[in-house]
């Protein structure tokens, strides 16, 4: 379960690797160039209008009034309201145009991170829970979303705003003009401090997130195992635990914010008064007028608009890298197994399945699972591989479907190595029923069609004619609906409707890895009744602890500490009276005949 190392097991004070991560996030925006090219279209116009309101007030109190003309003065407030209504109208079309752009970015974003996962070997999920990449698709991807739909956009609307604005004051009064730039400097020297200190709590508030998605996923998925053994405390406790973890360095990093963001807002005030004081004085004098005056006091907002935004922009960026780095890192990561540049493919097994001489371990540091193990499978033929719990066997069928590759050893079909042979063309070939059984949300049909619509029902009714269970199925329903991982279903049911899936595909070779383990007495009479037609019809290789389901292969292995004690059929094997017989006896009670 879920420990109390850091997430994914990254330092804590890692720093975000903005260079990286700029460059796959302009690559996401870049499909969407057409859209963002709309949405600055529609930004300008706003910006545009939303600065003509000042000169417009300017007009009205400089020239309109003095005129005392209500014919003019009429005609200058109507241009004042219709440019505010163009100006709501362009920002309306402009956020809608952003979210369709912003939306579709991360819809093709959550594609590619779910093709790019569905690639990568098994070592990757060892390393990555669940509910840690439930997290990068979910909530890392949603802390992007602000930032193509309102930041990057945004921050353009910004600079062009402040340039605008301040060409626009400096064309009215240079004086004024350089005499409130005085505060710029301390605005660059207050975003340079926060934006050094802020990055690492962003990152850590980011982990903290994951971890939270990881624990709840992975123990809502135990909450049978925790309620047994009363653990809903324990659980509970860790969960506040990280929960104030994440609370606190949250609150570090909003304390710096909310003080970064007050500092800039200081000098808004500050600016008004030099305008007040300084420009008031100039404007007794008449030299600067009302207008002008008022034309600074509404464009000081604007001016200063952007900078107070700088902190909200500061603060989405550091969330949306802090995310991107991470999703960075997922999409990085490339599978350890890939095919070579000119694979083989195999359309149907002709010769066998040939082990010569493999060792496997899981980790350089690790024993060896696997020491010098060598056999042979000739099509048609069945090979059952039993032994004691741990000593192997799985690990047999897990380098057969290149979910590992051997540090040593050869691994061939048709006398082709395993390494040369395409990883779509050996799993359509090869099918396996794994012991640790996994059934999709949907009916007994769809499951049973691995979610294939296109798998025609025909095939479903063949494969469960062949295994001899249409007894079963009179009883369970194909229409009925299966919940999330099956927990409608006891074990043995599951088992039986993984078989038939696995016989559904129709594939040449079949890997039984435990599919008995759970199946009472009946059920399996059945089942192994059917898989004595299949043994005649199918090359096969069945892993089981039951030696009752093995009695018929051709070959059986007993592999104990990673090598293959003893070899032969179930005959042979009873007469050596060697381990296999003391399994047998073991197991049944009884002297071997």
């Amino acid at each position: 379960m879920h420990g109390d190392r850091g997430d994914d097991g990254q330092d804590p004070k890692e720093k975000i690797n903005y260079r990286a991560t700029f460059h796959m996030l302009s690559g996401l925006m870049r499909p969407e160039k057409r859209g963002f090219a709309v949405a600055f279209w529609w930004l300008s116009l706003s910006t545009a209008m939303n600065l003509l309101s000042p000169i417009i007030a300017k007009y009205i109190i400089d020239t309109a009034i003095p005129s005392k003309s209500v014919r003019l003065l009429t005609a200058v407030v109507g241009a004042l309201f219709l440019n505010s209504v163009l100006f709501m109208a362009s920002n309306y079309l402009l956020q809608m145009r952003l979210v369709r752009t912003g939306q579709q970015i991360i819809t093709d974003l959550k594609k590619r991170m779910l093709a790019h996962m569905l690639a990568l070997d098994l070592p990757f999920y060892a390393e990555y829970p669940v509910g840690r990449l439930t997290a990068r698709i979910q909530s890392d991807t949603s802390s992007l979303y602000s930032l193509f739909t309102e930041t990057t956009v945004t921050i353009f609307r910004d600079i062009l705003m402040f340039v605008v604005t301040f060409g626009v004051m400096f064309y009215f009064s240079r004086r004024l003009t350089l005499l409130i730039s005085s505060v710029f400097p301390l605005v660059l020297a207050i975003s340079f401090v926060f934006l050094g200190k802020s990055t690492t709590l962003f990152v850590a508030v980011r982990k903290l997130a994951s971890e939270i998605s990881g624990f709840l996923t992975e123990h809502i998925n135990a909450i049978a195992l925790l309620q047994a053994f009363n653990r809903e405390g324990m659980a509970a406790a860790k969960l506040e635990a990280i929960n104030k973890k994440k609370f606190d360095t949250e609150l570090r990093a909003e304390f710096m914010m909310i003080i970064f963001y007050l500092s800039i807002v200081l000098l808004s005030p500050v600016s008004i008064a030099i305008i007040l004081g300084v420009g008031g004085g100039w404007a007794i004098d008449r030299t600067i007028s009302i207008g002008t005056l008022v034309l600074f006091i509404l464009y000081i907002d604007k001016l200063f608009e952007p900078v107070f935004r700088l902190s909200e922009h500061i603060s989405i960026i550091q969330r949306s890298f802090a995310a991107g780095h991470r999703i960075h890192r997922i999409l990085e990561r490339r599978p350890a197994i890939v095919d070579v540049p000119r694979p083989r493919y195999i359309r149907s097994i002709r010769e066998g399945i040939e082990f010569r001489n493999v060792w496997m371990r899981y980790a350089d540091d690790a024993p060896w699972v696997l020491k010098d193990v060598s056999f042979k499978l000739p099509k048609g033929k069945s090979l059952a591989i039993v032994g004691e719990t741990g000593g192997g066997k799985t690990t047999v069928t897990n380098l057969l479907f290149k979910f590992y590759t051997p540090q040593k050893g050869r691994i061939l079909i048709d006398g082709v190595d395993l390494p040369e042979i395409g990883l779509n063309s050996l799993r359509t070939a090869i099918g396996l029923v794994h012991q640790d059984i996994y059934l999709f949300p949907g009916t007994i049909m769809q499951n049973l069609k691995l979610m294939d619509e296109a798998i025609p029902d025909s095939m479903v009714h063949d494969a469960i004619k062949t295994i001899g269970l249409e007894a079963f199925f009179k009883h369970h329903s194909l229409n009925k609906h299966i919940v999330e991982k099956g927990v409608n279903l006891s074990a043995g049911e599951k088992q039986v409707i993984s078989l038939v899936r696995a016989m559904t595909l129709n594939q040449e070779v079949l890997v039984l890895d435990e599919a008995t383990s759970h199946i009472d007495p009946y059920t399996e009479r059945l089942i192994n009744t059917a898989m004595q037609r299949l043994l005649q019809q199918k090359t096969m290789i069945v892993i089981a602890h039951r030696l009752s389901t093995i009695r018929h292969a051709d070959n059986i292995l007993l592999i104990s500490e990673g090598e293959i004690k003893e070899s032969g059929t179930h005959a042979q094997l009873l007469e050596k009276g060697g381990i296999y017989s003391k399994y047998y006896k073991l197991q049944f009670g009884e002297e071997p005949s």
